[in-house]
Formats: C-alpha cells, structure tokens, sequence
C-alpha cells in the first residue's frame, strides 16, 4: 500500500522498475499529468498491458516465487532446497513462526496494489479519451478483469484488505486513509468487476494471435465461476461454469502431457496464460523451469514434490498424469530423450524430485538457460479446473449426476475408470482427490485445502497440525529412501500449523505500521 503515497506516480511512470524497495523512498523529480502518459491509442494499450505485471511480474522473486512458496505451505511439496538455509521460507512453508515482516509478503502485497492502481487509472481515465468506442470498451473489461483478479489474490492470501477503486493525481492519497474492508465488502468488488468484464470482452476465438494472453470473457467467466466456489454459492458457479461449457471456446487437451508442453503455447485447453518469449538481453522469459529445477541441472531445488503426492499418483494407478507431475532422481524424463537418467541432486534437495510441468526438455533450451529466459508460458486457468469446479458445485447443488459426467471427463483423459454409482461423501472426496491429481503443483493446493470444509471445518485441519495425515505420514509411515536420508528440511513440516491463525497470512508488518495501526493485523498474528 505504500503505492498508494507519493510513489503511485512512480508507478505510473515507470513501471519497469524493479526494485522493491529502493524507489519507494525516491523523490519525485517531475509529475507528467494523465493527459500526458494517455496522450495515444498506443500509449493507452501499452498502459494497459502494464497492468498485466502483478499476474506474473518479470523478475522470479516478487511475485512468481512467492506463488511457489504457497505450494511449499501445501502437503504437495518440501520447501526443498537443503543446501541453502532459508529460514525466510521455511517459516513460512512449515507455518512455523511466520514473519510478519517478510518481504515475501510485503512485496506480493505491493505488486498486486501496483496492478490495482494501474486498473484504476484507466478505468477512471478512459471514458474521456478519444479512442475507438470497442478497444475503449474492451481495455476497460480487461482492466476490470485484472483489478477483479488482484484483489481475489488479495483475499484468498490476506482475508479482508483496503479497498481502493479511484486515483486522484491531486490528492496523491496517503496510506492514513485507507483501512481494511470486509470479506465480504472485497468478494463484492470482484464479482460486479468480473461481471461488467463478462459482458465487456471478446472471446478467446475473437482475438488476433499477437492478442493471445488478453483476459476474455471466457476467463472472467470462469473466475466468476472460481469465486462463487469459494464463497459456497454452488448454484451460481454451477451456472457460471456451464456458460464457459456451453460457449464451445475450450476442450480438454486429447493427451494429458500437452496441457504444459513448451511447443504447445495456448492451447484448446488455456484459459488464462501469461505468455513469455525468450529474450536474454531484456529477460522477458519464464522463472519456473529454473527455480523449481534440479542443482544439477542449472535449477535451485525449490518447491519439490513430496512422496506424499507421488503416493496419491500410485495409489489411484495415475501413472499417465505421475509421469507428466514428477520427475524423480535416476529415471527417465518423460517427453525428453535426450535425459534417460536424470539428476535430481538428492543430496541438496529434500525429496530427490522436481516439477515436471515446468521442466523444459533439452531440445527446447535456448542459451543461456537461466531465469528470466524460459519460453514456457505460465497458466492461470484452464478448462479442467473448470470443469472440476462445475463437478464440485454440481456436487454440492445436489446434482450428483451431472458432477460424476464431469469428473468422468477428466478422468477419461488419463484411462482411469470411474465408479459412476459414487454418491455423498465419497463422491465428493473423489472430486476433491482429482482436484489434486490434476492441478498438482499448479499452484492451487493450498487454497483448496483452506476453502474445502469437512463438517464445517477447513480441510487444512487434518492435513497439517499435530495430528494432520501429512505430519504422520512423514513421522510415522514415510518409507522414501531421499526424505528420510535428507534431513536438511525438518521432517515434521506443518506439526505446528495452527487452524486459528494460518488460514490466512499475516497483514505486511510495514502497512500496519504505516497506517498507525488503522489497517490491522489478522488474529494470533
């Protein structure tokens, strides 16, 4: 929220900038109006694409590690990296002794305020410049998409937040203005601002290629869909999914394998995917493939599946999506022949397995193979999530026959069967396991486990804490030769997980201190 002072203009103005903290403190040496920085149909489309930044911002830490370090907090993943003691992550990964001060935190709070403030502006601007009437209505959908889409960060991360949906470059408000909103108050705002971008952009078909990686309609849609999950109002999302059904506009992939294949950019089955092109001179690639990558082969270890989730692969015979999930120390990389055995440092990284959706086969590497130079696009949304959405509220609406059609759909992709006489509780847990099978290490499983309630309680609750099935497998049950040999990483992650404080994150520590106390801190934090 320090974007919300004086440096909002240094927002505008540049904002390439990458340091997180430096800026904040610069003075501002000129001030060009809005007139000014909106004085061209280019200018105005180039502002906009800016507002794209807090999806995906171009450097790994700011906002691209902190998503990984929420699938560390999951029982999906170890933090990983044992060579490096980072007790900054593994705080937060094992959720013990969670900093309010962490610049993980702060910076992912920031950065998506940034593309909050840079929505606002055009969103209040537009109307009164001179630019045709359907890119004017489409840049103000795409702006509502993503103001809609930073504050569901937000609030699934934070619980209740400021609320800021005006820019005045008078006023130049400071943070003393602004204190949290409800819940309630910030799902408002998402909603009517994915509801006028439904109706305000185009679909995916509707785009040039050189436009693919816009916000749609169908990707309002389905996060409309997503929210209305969340919040329990299974009607709306089975109704909001099934329109993004209905518009014929996505398909499953035919072969599980493609959904993260680097040559398969957008495909039928995305959604919403930032796309990245390599280019060593600007670094405008992907992190993922790098970060989450093997010691041994020019990655850093962090964000490593568990045998925990290989397990739940092995258990249900999903070998087809195992094989596209993980890659494990000494085999094979599937869909890359030129690496039969591979190197998953076992020795520096917790469980001796990375990601295998962010992997990039070797034929595809461009040099140098480094962070910031990856050609493998990052999805958002795509239509098995969806699906799996309209499942689980079909579910709860009391139309079981419709939620076992869709998660029939998913599973026949991967040649798994489908007990078709699922019903109740079975029934849900199945379309809750296939949630994790399929969207696994995508950057969902904590979310699920927070929102997802078993007799009124969150599903978090069994899974971490002193009795959760994860710290029980991992200090009673877990046979796997690497996690036991490798004690870098403490192996009762989450026994300290407590149901009254983790479910959210804490408020950054200088926001609070910023306000004087006006915005306050979550409870126990």
């Amino acid at each position: 929220m320090k974007l919300l002072s004086k440096t909002i203009f240094l927002i505008i103005v540049g904002f390439g900038i990458s340091s997180c903290k430096d800026y904040l403190d610069e003075p501002i040496r000129s001030k060009p109006t809005l007139n000014e920085i909106l004085s061209s149909e280019e200018a105005v489309v180039a502002f906009v694409n800016g507002a794209y930044d807090g999806v995906q911002e171009n450097d790994w830490w700011q906002i691209n590690f902190y998503r990984q370090i929420m699938d560390m907090a999951s029982d999906d993943c170890w933090a990983g990296n044992t060579e490096q003691s980072r007790p900054d992550i593994i705080s937060i990964a094992h959720f013990n002794n969670v900093d309010i001060g962490s610049s993980y935190f702060e910076t992912f709070w920031n950065y998506q305020f940034r593309g909050i403030t840079k929505c606002n502006v055009v969103i209040q601007e537009i109307g009164a410049l001179d630019l045709d009437e359907d890119l004017k209505q489409r840049l103000i959908g795409e702006t509502k998409f993503l103001r809609a889409f930073y504050y569901f960060q937000l609030v699934k991360n934070f619980g209740g937040v400021p609320i800021v949906t005006t820019f005045d470059e008078l006023l130049e408000p400071e943070i003393l203005e602004y204190e949290r909103s409800s819940e309630d108050e910030v799902y408002a705002l998402i909603e009517q601002d994915l509801l006028d971008a439904v109706d305000l952009l185009p679909l995916k078909s509707e785009y040039a290629s050189s436009d693919l990686g816009r916000a749609t309609k169908g990707a309002a849609q389905s996060y409309l869909a997503k929210v209305y999950l969340f919040r329990e109002r299974w009607d709306e999302a089975v109704a909001m999914a099934n329109e993004v059904i209905l518009s014929g506009e996505y398909a499953l992939e035919p072969q599980f394998e493609d959904v993260w294949n680097v040559t398969n950019p957008n495909g039928v089955e995305t959604i919403f995917e930032i796309r990245y092109r390599t280019d060593p001179t600007y670094r405008i690639g992907g992190y993922y493939g790098v970060t989450t990558g093997s010691r041994d082969d020019g990655g850093w270890n962090w964000c490593v599946p568990s045998s925990y989730l290989e397990k739940a692969f092995l258990d249900e015979g999903d070998n087809i999506r195992l094989r596209s999930t993980i890659i494990k120390h000494g085999e094979p990389v599937y869909g890359d022949p030129d690496n039969t055995s591979f190197n998953a440092s076992p020795d520096r990284n917790k469980s001796a397995r990375i990601n295998r959706k962010f992997y990039i086969p070797q034929a595809y590497r461009d040099s140098p193979y480094t962070q910031g130079n990856l050609p493998l696009n990052h999805i958002f949304m795509r239509y098995a999530d969806l699906l799996l959405i309209y499942a689980e509220a079909s579910y709860f609406d009391g139309n079981e026959t419709e939620a076992l059609n869709k998660l029939k759909m998913i599973r026949d992709r991967v040649s798994l069967a489908t007990d078709m006489s699922l019903s109740g509780e079975d029934l849900r847990d199945a379309i809750w396991k296939e949630r994790r099978l399929e969207l696994a290490l995508e950057q969902h499983r904590l979310y699920d486990l927070r929102r997802q309630k078993v007799n009124g309680e969150p599903r978090i609750n069994q899974v971490f804490g002193p009795n959760g099935s994860f710290v029980k497998y991992n200090l009673t049950e877990n046979t796997d030769q690497y996690e036991l040999a490798n004690k870098g990483e403490d192996q009762s992650k989450g026994s300290t997980f407590d149901p009254d404080k983790h479910l959210v994150w804490p408020i950054p520590n200088s926001e609070i201190i910023l306000s004087q106390g006006k915005i306050t801190q979550n409870p126990n934090y």
